[in-house]
């Protein structure tokens, strides 16, 4: 068990190690772009808009033609947001009551570039075939963020291949060792009553980003991960407690492949 001294820890007998259960495995060697935009406000009872679609088959296009661009590039997939969880009404009581400097998560595409290295990472943001994927996202976004990440620790790879659930939780913390620390203190929650299998959180190399950490995991479907965001009371009093006594706002959004 993590017992760092400026991590407070809470409910400790709700604890589960993944270190314990062997699922820690050390960080990939990967880089990646994650381009973040809000067009328009998730829903899981509407469709998309006519505008939206249409951007995200411009997106799709262009970032297939990104891939056959460059070896380096491993990835270029889209994930299109259709629910907020209840879980981010938590991180908003927390940014009021410190009244944090943070822009509430409610990105409902993100364009996640995987390249070979974040070396390569950091020389492909900068091409103008990312930059054109940049500009149109821009253009029809109310607000948007283009970082460069790497990957700090994991539980496993995320499958991108067939389609699935997908969680993207912005993490905004006073100090990053101990959001570090707290995640994987709070992870084997995860694997013990969401079955979680992989996770591969992102934690940003470049400036500008308002967020200290971006974990990234998938379910297979909605029924695997839902019933224990919403109905565990084990989720506030044990997750959600350990965030905000250590001051860190999460703010969870989930997806689907676009």
């Amino acid at each position: 068990m993590i017992a760092e001294p400026q991590m407070k820890i809470v409910n400790a007998h709700l604890a589960n190690s993944i270190t314990d259960q062997g699922m820690l495995k050390e960080p990939n060697a990967l880089g990646y772009i994650a381009i973040t935009a809000e067009v328009e406000l998730p829903s899981i009872w509407s469709s998309n808009s006519t505008k939206k679609q249409q951007l995200l088959a411009k997106l799709k296009s262009m970032c297939r033609e990104l891939r056959g661009s460059s070896e380096a590039i491993r990835r270029a997939d889209i994930f299109d947001a259709f629910i907020i969880p209840p879980g981010t009404a938590a991180g908003k009581r927390l940014i009021e009551e410190k009244s944090y400097s943070v822009h509430v998560a409610k990105f409902d595409i993100v364009i996640l570039i995987e390249c070979a290295s974040v070396e390569e990472a950091l020389v492909i943001r900068e091409t103008v075939a990312v930059e054109a994927i940049v500009s149109l996202t821009r253009l029809g976004s109310s607000y948007m963020d283009v970082i460069v990440y790497k990957n700090p620790k994991r539980i496993d790879e995320v499958s991108k291949d067939t389609k699935g659930v997908f969680l993207f939780n912005y993490f905004y913390a006073q100090d990053t060792q101990t959001l570090l620390d707290v995640w994987e203190y709070t992870a084997g929650w995860w694997t013990k009553n969401a079955k979680l299998t992989n996770s591969t959180p992102l934690q940003p190399v470049t400036a500008g980003s308002p967020y200290h950490l971006i974990n990234h995991c998938r379910w297979d479907r909605l029924i695997d991960v839902l019933p224990s965001l919403i109905f565990k009371p084990s989720m506030k009093r044990f997750v959600l407690k350990n965030f905000t006594e250590n001051n860190i706002v999460a703010m969870p959004v989930l997806y689907r492949l676009a």
